[in-house]
This record gives structure tokens, sequence and C-alpha cells, in this order.
């Protein structure tokens, strides 16, 4: 079975979740990746062969700062892009079928389900929201993104069907909806190895601390300093600051590894940050996202599980986060969750691809 794995050029949270997925699979199924981010990142999550075919078939959220989406740039950029689609239908439908291509996966490009219409070959999405659901609420803005918008919708009908990772948005657009629990890397628990590798105190406290790699740079890091019974980690340098703030070299140790370890994560709300949270048991400090259509969705879950604490922007930024990591310090970590929403999805492609008339 060969799979083609569209993947959006949003960041890398749907990326994560593809390699959680992914990797799970047996490896006569073979998977080819379709998408802009680096091939030096599946070089170091995946687990099994793969092949990589980089292309941009969508931009995602074009943003201002870790939060902020620029409307106006993103949907210019997004009607640049359909046109050039438009083009490159044929090629790339000629393209699937030459290389035998079985089936189409898309996480979440809307022109992946035109491709696999265009070929004949069966499709499946997997996700918790699309950019339909987003840019939707960009229109008010943007009434001239209309047909675009109205075109997107019609690609993701195409598809054969939806797996809806858990918490999943409303997508009624689609054919066939399956649902599905949460998808994220499981880590070992390893604060015995980060404590001897960073020198730190083994009873020290761990934040992990995710907002991206740009755009918060106004934030005063060197106030860090104040929380003294806590070490945090990041995966990229923060201006100015504190001693007790610390850079995971991804090439010794995995990112799953420290979700597995440290005591919360202090981040921007998106599915792969949410979920890795839940199936790792790490609570959640986090700012607002208004202005994007799945923040309300995880809030709403984030609120149920229990474990997560909301900061206005003005407490984030300016690092008023002494109660929120008290009140973390004082309770016992939460459970793991199974990410439950791979055997869904393992089951669902062999259901849909392997009866498919395409297997001889």
């Amino acid at each position: 079975m060969k799979l083609l794995y569209y993947i959006t050029s949003h960041g890398y949270g749907h990326a994560a979740r593809t390699v959680a997925l992914c990797n799970k699979l047996p490896s006569a199924i073979e998977v080819v990746f379709r998408t802009t981010v680096p091939e030096a990142f599946f070089n170091r999550e995946m687990a099994r062969p793969f092949s990589y075919a980089p292309a941009q078939f969508d931009c995602g959220c074009i943003q201002t700062d870790g939060v902020t989406v620029d409307i106006d740039a993103t949907l210019s950029r997004y009607m640049d892009i359909a046109k050039a689609n438009a083009i490159l239908l044929d090629n790339e439908a000629a393209m699937c079928r030459k290389n035998n291509v079985d089936g189409i996966v898309s996480d979440i490009v809307p022109f992946a389900f035109n491709v696999a219409h265009e070929a004949k070959i069966p499709s499946l999405a997997i996700t918790n929201f699309t950019w339909h659901t987003i840019y939707k609420e960009y229109l008010k803005d943007r009434p001239d993104f209309a047909a675009d918008l109205a075109l997107m919708e019609k690609q993701y009908a195409m598809a054969d069907a939806l797996l809806a990772l858990s918490p999943a948005s409303s997508m009624p657009y689609f054919a066939k909806a399956i649902p599905a629990g949460p998808i994220g890397r499981k880590g070992d628990n390893i604060r015995d190895l980060i404590a001897m590798a960073f020198g730190i105190s083994d009873r020290a406290k761990i934040g992990l601390i995710y907002i991206g790699n740009f755009g918060m740079n106004d934030m005063l890091w060197k106030d860090l300093e104040q929380f003294d019974e806590w070490e945090f980690f990041g995966l990229y340098p923060l201006p100015g600051a504190a001693k007790n703030y610390h850079c995971i070299d991804q090439k010794t140790f995995a990112y799953r590894d420290f979700a597995a370890s440290a005591d919360v994560m202090i981040c921007k709300l998106g599915y792969g940050t949410c979920a890795e949270c839940f199936v790792n048991g790490l609570p959640i400090i986090y700012l607002p996202r208004r202005g994007f259509a799945e923040y309300e969705c995880l809030a709403r879950a984030v609120l149920q599980w229990g474990h997560g604490h909301e900061l206005s922007s003005q407490m984030f930024r300016s690092l008023q986060w002494h109660n929120a990591l008290q009140s973390v310090a004082s309770r016992p970590k939460p459970l793991p969750a199974p990410a439950s929403g791979i055997e869904t999805c393992i089951q669902t492609i062999y259901d849909m691809f392997d009866n498919s008339q395409h297997f001889a």
C-alpha cells in the first residue's frame, strides 16, 4: 500500500500528530509526505522508513506573533496559492497515477481531495478542524474571499471520509465523519537524565515553554528567575532569559520525553500541544488565542479535563504566573490519557484503502 500524505504548511502541530500516527503504521505501508514542513523534522521524529516530496498547497495562517493572525495577508496568500493549485491539478493527479498511489491522506490541505478526485483514488481527512473552519470567521473582513471559501468547502466535501480527532470542531461538509480520540506523541519520563544533563536539582519543578519561534520577544524573560523553585525548558532561545531557562537540544533529547517529564506546559493553545498534554498527563498554563476558531473548542476540552489554567494576555506576557504555578505544584499530575485516535486511524486506513479497487 502506498499513501500520499499531504500535511499543511502551517507550523509543526499537524506534522507532529502525523508522525505519531505514521510511526504506528506497519512497515509494509509506504508513506510519502507531501509538505513544506522541513525534511529534518521527519528525519528526527520518524522511526520507520518514509519518503519526502516537498510542495506547498496551502498556507495556514500568517501571524504577526504567536497568537495573532494577519487576516489580509493570510487570505491574499491563500488566494494566490489556490490559483496556482488549479493550474497544477492535472499534473498532481498524473503524478499519483504514475507512482501507483493507492490512497491520499490529508491534514488538512483541501487541494489534496481535489487531487484524489481527479486521480480517481480514495482519500481520507484526519484533523480536528479545517482551514474552512478558520477562514469562515474572516469572511466579514474580506467578502472578496467568498468564492475561494466556497471552493475550499467543495474540495473538503470530495474526501471519502473524515477522521474527526477529539476534540473536534464542527465540519458538516464532509460526506462521512468518523469520531476518533486524540493523537499525540507519547514520551518517557526522563527527569533523572534531565537533572543530570542540565545540572539542576532533582527536586526542582520543570516547566516546558512553547509559544512558537517568533513574535513574543517583548516579554521580560529575565523575570523567570523569580520562580526560584522552577527550571524552564523550551525549543527556542528566549531573549534575555534567566539562568533557569534552558534550550532543548533535540539531537540529544526527544521533545515528547520532556512532555512526559515536566510538571507543566506553558503555551499558546493548539491541538498538538493539547493532545500531547492529554496523553502525557501534563497540566497546561495558556494564553487566549482569540480570532482563531479552533481555540474555543480546545479551551472547552481543557476546561472539562480540569488541568488547564487560562491567563489573560496581559498576565501571561508580564509573567504573572505565580498563582497558576502554585496551583499546578499543589495538585497531583493528571493520569495520561491513551492516544486512542491512532488505533481508529489505522483501522480506518485499512478499511478504506485495503478494500479499494486499487489493490490487486
